[in-house]
């Protein structure tokens, strides 16, 4: 194992006495949730914790690298900075930065939870709400609860076949609270699978 790794499995082992921790795949790596809020994301053996608005400043005080997401062309930045050195210092201002980052994850999943209208998801600007309304997806929860391979089945039975696959990583992306070119391959792969056996079932 090699050092990386170590100080992974150390943070990893450390969450373990958090309450209510649960992962799923995010980025390509593993994300780490407490209840809906993911808070830290372990990818290619280095742990990297949630920042938003003044916590990343903070991170950035501590020289903690910033996550870049390679995608095909180019990468994206997001707000995860790798604690992994702060950490193994066991430094008491992990404890802080933990504890902070949790609060501020909680805080965001809470605000986007009370989006009510589809424009306030994000991708979806005014004009994909429109086309939304037009297929009978009025709101967020007719949303979730249809999915949005079978919402873009159902917009291309109206707008045509050559739909840009582009809209339905928006209407995944939104569902799942990220920008749609975050989405990895894998995902990807999934929504058209079952695009296809929408449009199978509606012949």
């Amino acid at each position: 194992m090699n050092s990386n790794q170590d100080k992974q499995s150390k943070v990893v082992e450390y969450l373990r006495e958090l309450d209510g921790i649960s992962t799923h795949s995010m980025f390509g790596g593993i994300g780490y949730f407490q209840g809906d809020a993911m808070f830290l994301l372990v990818y290619d053996g280095k742990t990297y914790l949630r920042g938003g608005g003044e916590l990343s400043e903070q991170f950035r005080q501590y020289q903690c690298q910033q996550f870049a997401f390679q995608k095909r062309i180019g990468c994206a930045r997001v707000e995860y900075f790798e604690i992994d050195d702060l950490f193994d210092a066991q430094s008491d201002d992990f404890e802080v930065l933990l504890k902070r980052s949790l609060a501020f994850a909680h805080q965001d999943k809470d605000c986007r939870g009370q989006c009510r209208r589809l424009r306030d998801l994000p991708n979806l600007q005014l004009s994909i709400e429109r086309m939304l309304v037009r297929v009978g997806v009025c709101d967020i929860e007719t949303l979730n609860n249809l999915g949005a391979a079978c919402v873009f089945v159902r917009l291309k039975q109206i707008y045509g076949q050559d739909l840009s696959l582009n809209l339905l990583w928006k209407l995944e992306g939104a569902l799942r609270q990220i920008h749609y070119t975050l989405l990895d391959h894998r995902v990807k792969n999934q929504l058209v699978s079952q695009i296809n056996r929408n449009q199978l079932d509606s012949y």
